[in-house]
């Protein structure tokens, strides 16, 4: 344990000596040339061409459904910037996020790797003592050694404890909720201090838009990385009075008119100071709907490892970079951006960690054939593997456990084997047409969960 707590701290020490002399860099560069650059500058030297190494705001929401926007199928909600968001960039069909439930899914996003492999397999609660490992390194460190300004905004639930802030862990500055909104106490946080211990919830879509807009002014000229995790819409829901009765789908389709109105903000500043083509736009959620919201005609909802727990709505824009209003149907992940985000910045990631996704550059470019690592599926505490997707299949072998008086009663007619291009409902088993498929994909499920087992054998 000391050794690697030894070669970690090498590692960060090097990503710290990295970061200062790029921040150092950036500083000299912004003396001699005014303490902003000119659009057209920022733009590069064509004054057409993005640049090289985008700005990146990624915007997570909380509990949303495959089918909560309007450009995702919803007829009750309407969201006409996010829609927009998608016209001008790439509309995935087929994005995952990295588990059921929250705090892994955060973990899987962050890290690269599932939930279990990072140490967070379950949901965390304020009293836990663990969270997020100085052993791990996040998009936000790799991101930093490039030069990038950081910051974190919204619900983190990676811990609580101070060890576990998000300013330990590569970000710059913090303005958030160290959990989710139904845990007490629910708090606002700037940076290592409470700032805020009454929060009026209604507020919060607003205020992180705010401080996310004042993190763009805060960046200079360095490339800056804002993470936006937003509350909402995780119950208890609340929303501004002005967008009360705003949807024909109740205070949850109210609550997500008024996401689709803050992500117009966004989009709004970004334009405003000339950083829209240098900006990469990625809208997505940490996991499918739980007590409202739609998951598209999928089956299965939050906590559940069918289509509805995991696949949900995303959206990738950079103009000249993103064609525009591609929709794209091949797999992604949210364990995809931490490669694809260090590639864009020139880096490599640490060749000593396994990470659980892949780089999606030509995906997100427009390719319409790609390669992608098999997408795993966590039970919601982390415990078993319960199904993999490889290209259009998906083999489930186990199932979350509705009765636990009986488990072996809901463990019947396993395994199940579904053709996701011609059933994405998973309406029809065909694991007895296709064995060699069965076969095939169970290997994978075994061969993962005893990697990820292994490598946590060897940690601890």
């Amino acid at each position: 344990m000391r050794d690697r707590a030894a070669k970690r701290m090498g590692r960060r020490e090097l990503i710290t000596r990295t970061s200062a002399a790029a921040v150092s860099g950036a500083a000299v560069l912004g003396a001699a040339e005014g303490t902003r650059a000119a659009a057209a500058d920022r733009r590069g030297a064509s004054g057409g061409r993005p640049r090289s190494r985008p700005n990146i705001l990624l915007i997570y929401t909380d509990d949303l459904g495959y089918g909560d926007f309007s450009c995702y199928g919803s007829t009750g909600i309407r969201t006409p910037r996010i829609d927009r968001l998608a016209r001008e960039g790439v509309r995935f069909t087929d994005a995952y996020a990295g588990a059921v439930v929250c705090t892994p899914s955060r973990a899987a996003l962050l890290t690269g790797r599932v939930g279990p492999r990072a140490g967070l397999p379950r949901v965390l609660f304020p009293e836990d003592e663990n969270g997020l490992s100085d052993d791990e390194r996040i998009i936000p460190e790799y991101l930093k050694s490039a030069g990038y300004a950081t910051t974190c905004i919204g619900k983190w639930h990676l811990g609580a404890k101070p060890e576990h802030n998000p300013t330990r862990h590569g970000f710059d500055h913090f303005f958030g909720a160290l959990y989710s909104n139904d845990m007490t106490p629910f708090e606002l946080w700037r940076d290592e201090e409470v700032v805020e211990s009454v929060v009026d919830q209604s507020t919060l879509t607003r205020r992180y838009t705010e401080e996310a807009v004042a993190a763009m002014d805060r960046s200079g000229d360095q490339p800056f990385f804002i993470y936006v995790a937003e509350s909402m819409p995780h119950i208890p829901l609340h929303v501004e009075p002005r967008f009360e009765g705003a949807s024909d789908a109740g205070l949850y389709g109210d609550v997500i008119q008024s996401l689709d109105h803050y992500v117009g903000v966004l989009l709004d500043a970004l334009r405003e100071r000339g950083l829209e083509e240098d900006t990469l736009v990625i809208l997505t959620s940490d996991n499918g709907p739980w007590f409202e919201g739609s998951s598209g005609g999928l089956r299965g909802r939050k906590i559940y490892t069918y289509e509805g727990g995991l696949r949900v709505p995303c959206i990738a824009r950079w103009p000249g970079v993103t064609p525009a209003g591609k929709v794209s149907e091949l797999p992604v992940s949210v364990l995809d951006l931490l490669p694809t985000f260090c590639a864009y910045a020139g880096i490599t990631p640490d060749p000593g960690v396994t990470l659980d996704g892949c780089d999606i550059r030509s995906v997100l470019e427009g390719a319409d054939t790609a390669e992608h690592t098999p997408i795993y599926y966590f039970d919601d505490l982390g415990r078993t593997l319960d199904a993999v997707r490889d290209g259009r299949w998906k083999l489930h072998v186990r199932r979350h456990i509705e009765n636990p008086d009986d488990p072996d009663r809901d463990q019947r007619e396993l395994p199940e084997l579904y053709d996701l291009e011609r059933d994405p409902t998973e309406s029809y088993n065909v694991s007895e047409s296709h064995p060699a498929v069965v076969r095939r994909l169970r290997r994978l499920i075994e061969e993962f969960e005893s990697d990820v087992k292994a490598e946590l054998a060897k940690a601890g």
